[in-house]
């Protein structure tokens, strides 16, 4: 497999209107959004259809240390391949990623459709906001066989797709970079959605369950009964902001679906339903659990295989970058008039900490 190497400059966009990946198969037609660890772009493949590849931020690789560098990309391909296993029609259809020069990419299905957070009215019926919660929550439990924790789940990172002439709901944007305890990073205020985000998910270093995700589903399903944002967690458990009781603001919510949302919500996970089967079980939404086919079950899987391929390209790539870093250190040296002071002496670069 021939890896192009591409040396970026100060930069922090990888690709502008135009460019074309992997020898021509996409095109990119423009970036949908960027987040602190990830820029998105719309493409078009060679078949016309239009995808989204999703890739790290340069801004934020440029500033770390070989290492952490290292450690981002490790992170974001061991979930991204475990997120391509995760095969569910009410989840976006997601390829296995691939190395574009240095940059690793996630080749996604584009879904154009409007969100639950953009709905109107913004109140749904129970029948129909269940409806959309149990499809999302049969989604959520294969990506936790697998493995995975989503934990950005919130009404507009679920999109309503027409498929045959029904509405169903796809759950997009993962957050596949959360683990990341970069040291620079003191909290995750920055990839947190208000109302939405378990407590846990505020600290660093948070371990993270299903129970994580269950929270945000049942902060969901309140804003699609009630119209409402539900109160912050952290206000909730800093300064004790009460949360709302859902059929307070909407009466005709029933009293079992009242109770499986607080229930969802409690600040602390050990309260709150363990697994997304139960949770969803006592809202009424009985359903068979999918079996997850998907699940690795040798050491030589081809799972483990895809994981171990892309880590040696990564550790190559980073090997290379030290080697060229020497060279050009050798080349300025080479290039510095000659002087009857003493040589000055550099620092180590491996010494040497990013701002």
């Amino acid at each position: 497999m021939k890896i192009n190497i591409r040396i970026l400059g100060a930069t922090n966009v990888a690709w502008v209107k135009g460019d074309r990946l992997q020898g021509g198969k996409y095109t990119i037609e423009k970036e949908l959004g960027r987040g602190r660890f990830g820029i998105t772009y719309l493409v078009k493949n060679q078949n016309g259809d239009r995808q989204v590849i999703k890739t790290l931020n340069d801004h934020l690789l440029n500033s770390l240390s070989q290492e952490d560098r290292g450690r981002l990309e490790t992170i974001f391909l061991r979930e991204a391949v475990k997120l391509a296993q995760c095969k569910h029609k009410h989840i976006v259809a997601v390829e296995d990623p691939f190395k574009e020069g240095e940059h690793l990419c996630l080749v996604m299905e584009y879904v154009n459709e409007v969100s639950l957070a953009n709905l109107s009215p913004p109140i749904l019926s129970e029948p129909d906001a269940l409806r959309y919660i149990q499809q999302i929550g049969e989604a959520l439990i294969v990506v936790h066989q697998n493995g995975l924790i989503h934990r950005d789940v919130h009404p507009g990172n679920i999109l309503l797709r027409n498929r045959e002439g029904q509405l169903e709901a796809v759950l997009i944007d993962f957050g596949l970079t959360l683990d990341f305890d970069h040291i620079l990073t003191t909290s995750r205020t920055k990839e947190t959605s208000d109302g939405f985000t378990p407590p846990e998910l505020y600290a660093k270093g948070a371990i993270t369950h299903a129970y994580s995700d269950i929270y945000s589903l049942a902060a969901t399903l309140y804003k699609l009964l009630t119209g409402r944002t539900p109160v912050d967690a952290m206000k909730r458990k800093v300064e004790g902001e009460h949360l709302v009781s859902p059929k307070e603001w909407n009466p005709q919510i029933s009293d079992r679906t009242n109770r499986a949302i607080l229930i969802g919500m409690k600040l602390d996970p050990k309260q709150r339903s363990q697994s997304m089967r139960e949770w969803l079980d006592s809202l009424g939404l009985t359903g068979k659990t999918p079996i997850p086919a998907s699940i690795p079950s040798k050491p030589n899987s081809n799972w483990d295989k895809k994981i171990q391929f892309w880590t040696v390209i990564i550790a190559a790539i980073a090997a290379l970058g030290g080697l060229l870093a020497g060279v050009g250190a050798v080349m300025d040296k080479l290039k510095s008039p000659s002087s009857n002071s003493p040589p000055s002496v550099s620092p180590n670069p491996s010494s040497s900490k990013t701002p």
